[in-house]
């Protein structure tokens, strides 16, 4: 199978290598760091990765038209205008976002946001979700993940990351959610360590905030087993025992009052899920304090 992957950072260089792993050819777009994976096969993101040679990086988005299956690995803020750039490209292939969050300036469902700029893509659509760090994925330690979407969607997917743990699930709003919820979650748990609160506090506090992400995940019609699987409760765990999560430092970083450093999907999570909430009469104490 011939796989595109949309994105060189460190989370999409991670799932290229593991999919070449899997004996599949690989096309992966970069914006702008394409000669130092193919003449270094290294990426900086990704200390002490070696890139599979399998993998061709490119910066021209016309060379993903003609693969099976496209990963969409792009960070939310960057979303909307690199699925604008794949529109004209598309053969109707699978599309997996890898992503977590929303569209932080429409304060859409990434899936939505596709359907909305490539017409007709809505049942090709799918979302990979999970307990997924990219340096681990990238060295190729044992990773699970929720694949959502279509029967045959999910099929493909299954053949490009043969060497993911993989459960299925047709809940592609509530998948979605859970990424999105935990992002927001990650920025409590790092404010409550910031602020030193117990180890009590924090328990409490992460038991009653995921009862209110699953309450506000039944607005967009989501299953509630979905938040019991690897891309609920399964990367909610990680998150919460895990100190290396951009979410996490960003709460910790709000404790300490400083200023919050690179890319941190669960800002624009947060102020979504509290705007929605408020619009539908949701009362979510916990995330609003």
């Amino acid at each position: 199978m011939k796989v595109g992957i949309i994105g060189a950072g460190a989370w999409g260089t991670a799932l290229a290598n593991i999919v070449a792993h899997s004996g599949n050819q690989v096309v992966l777009w970069s914006h702008n760091n394409k000669n130092e994976i193919n003449k270094k096969r290294r990426n900086f993101r990704l200390p002490g990765v070696i890139i599979s040679q399998e993998i061709v990086v490119t910066d021209k988005i016309i060379d993903i038209s003609k693969t099976d299956i496209w990963l969409l690995a792009t960070p939310t803020k960057f979303f909307k205008n690199t699925v604008k750039k794949c529109q004209s490209f598309w053969n109707k292939q699978p599309i997996i976002i890898c992503s977590k969050g929303i569209e932080p300036k429409s304060g859409k469902l990434l899936s939505e946001v596709v359907n909305d700029i490539i017409k007709g893509s809505e049942k090709y659509i799918g979302i990979l979700s999970g307990p997924q760090f990219a340096h681990e994925v990238a060295l190729g330690k044992l990773t699970g993940s929720t694949i959502a979407g279509s029967a045959n969607v999910r099929k493909l997917a299954h053949f490009a990351l043969k060497e993911f743990y993989l459960e299925d699930s047709s809940d592609i709003n509530g998948v979605q959610i859970c990424g999105a919820g935990k992002n927001a979650i990650a920025i409590l748990l790092g404010y409550l360590d910031g602020i030193n609160a117990g180890e009590n506090e924090r328990a409490l506090k992460l038991t009653l905030v995921w009862q209110e992400i699953i309450q506000f995940g039944r607005l967009f019609g989501a299953n509630i087993k979905t938040f019991n699987m690897l891309c609920g409760i399964g990367d909610l765990f990680l998150t919460a025992s895990s100190k290396t999560s951009r979410n996490y430092s960003a709460g910790l970083s709000i404790a300490k009052k400083e200023k919050i450093k690179g890319t941190v999907e669960g800002v624009a999570a947060l102020k979504w899920i509290v705007k929605i909430s408020n619009s539908n009469n949701l009362d979510l104490k916990i995330l609003k304090d």
